[in-house]
């Protein structure tokens, strides 16, 4: 199935271009497609990672839940779609909090923090996306960073001061 986004410039802004999400159609210069990152942190203080799926860029390695933007769809509403699909995790747009932005050449990532108790649920991983997942505290999760991918852990490093300390 064809994913859209709706493209924005660098202030965020639509500007109600929609590019189609495939091979060989890049995002035109000066344009970005918006993503998101969603970092989910149980009452122990450990965080959420995702094992991508082998057939998968970045196969086998870790990362926290996160995704495109569609079309028609807010950032935190994109947020909330993409912890769902791939964790089966439900949260309200208003239990995430905006942690900031990582500009990259055709996209913007938001960071999001989602905290709640969630050591006892079980979770429902997107087969097609998700190989497995685990809850790591930072401590662990900084000294093996080469379970993640690189972007990924780039983003971390950005946010881990908020991430552990909200």
């Amino acid at each position: 199935m064809a994913e859209f986004w709706e493209l924005v410039d660098i202030n965020k802004k639509k500007t109600g271009i929609i590019h189609e999400r495939k091979k060989g159609n890049p995002v035109p210069a000066g344009m970005y497609h918006l993503s998101v990152d969603i970092w989910v942190k149980n009452s122990k203080g450990e965080l959420l990672l995702t094992q991508r799926h082998p057939n998968k860029h970045y196969g086998l390695l870790w990362e926290c839940s996160g995704g495109a933007v569609t079309a028609g769809e807010s950032s935190i509403e994109g947020a909330c779609r993409e912890l769902y699909e791939e964790t089966g995790i439900k949260a309200d747009c208003g239990e995430l909090v905006y942690l900031g932005d990582t500009i990259k050449s055709d996209y913007i990532v938001e960071t999001y923090l989602c905290k709640k108790n969630y050591e006892n649920i079980e979770l429902k991983l997107q087969k097609e996306e998700v190989a497995d997942a685990l809850w790591i505290s930072p401590e662990r999760l900084e000294s093996s960073k080469e379970m993640l991918v690189d972007l990924v852990w780039e983003r971390y490093c950005q946010f881990k001061d908020k991430i552990k300390t909200m």
